[in-house]
């Protein structure tokens, strides 16, 4: 049963059972219209299982307003990114400090976009919204640096790449939920650290190279995915794999965090 989630009441002088269940601001009566004699025990057991899927169903809808730290987290680490830019104009693109050594704080600021994305996933709502918003900001971005500052071109970038990992992660998120959060974030660790030298051409695991990748794969049709052309030039280079495998990495901690009681403590102080 779902003990005090909801109560199964008789009407006095009445042949009916109100159930009624409530989950945060949501209320629902439903009104068993039959008498409730012991043969009745089965259609009982039908109704309790139709209410427990109800409760399943607000509680997650509920959820998703939730956690607004990780969202602020995520504005502030996209207002780093702006930051970064205005830095990189000034040191590196108007010459102030042409040796400007910026690569680590552009790889630790896009790292953290990602996975805070991926975190927020679930969160939510009109994924396809979101998913062509972000793909229009990204292809907005590469018009804009190809006609106005073609020295320092971005194509590919975070937006873009969290346009396409939106729209791709979203049909499979069913099925990617029937892993466990731990067994999800190994795995998907684990493709990314293989998966994060394709653009030189090979495959690493553990300081050592395991495997080189044809030449053929490599060219303009398959930058986005990860496999550039060795004349490619960007500013901000963000490909499907590996990102993709550090967006689920974020996303299977949010749901590794939910599975446990001291997880979802801290969750309900990030609300």
């Amino acid at each position: 049963g779902l003990g005090d989630v909801y109560k199964r009441q008789p009407l006095e002088n009445s042949d009916r059972i109100v159930y009624i269940i409530t989950t945060g601001n949501n209320k629902y009566s439903l009104r068993f219209a039959r008498r409730f004699t012991s043969k009745d025990e089965s259609e009982v057991s039908i109704m309790e299982k139709l209410l427990a899927k109800m409760y399943e169903q607000s509680e997650s809808k509920a959820e998703k307003k939730q956690y607004r730290v990780l969202n602020a987290l995520k504005a502030a680490a996209f207002l780093n990114l702006a930051v970064f830019y205005f830095m990189y104009n000034i040191n590196v693109a108007q010459g102030a400090n042409p040796a400007w050594d910026y690569a680590w704080w552009q790889r630790l600021t896009l790292w953290s976009i990602v996975v805070l994305c991926g975190m927020t996933f679930s969160q939510g709502g009109n994924y396809l919204k979101w998913g062509l918003g972000l793909l229009g900001v990204g292809t907005a971005i590469s018009l804009c640096t190809y006609i106005f500052t073609p020295q320092h071109p971005i194509y590919f970038g975070i937006f873009t790449f969290l346009g396409l990992a939106y729209l791709v992660v979203q049909p499979i998120h069913w099925w990617l939920q029937k892993s466990p959060g731990s067994c999800g974030w190994l795995l998907s660790a684990i493709a990314y650290d293989l998966t994060r030298h394709l653009t030189d051409g090979v495959i690493i695991w553990q300081g050592k190279i395991i495997g080189h990748l044809p030449s053929f794969l490599y060219g303009d049709w398959n930058v986005w995915l990860g496999l550039p052309g060795a004349d490619f030039v960007s500013l901000e280079y963000v490909p499907f794999l590996p990102n993709i495998f550090l967006f689920l990495c974020g996303l299977y901690l949010f749901q590794f965090m939910s599975e446990h009681e001291k997880g979802q403590a801290y969750l309900k102080k990030l609300s």
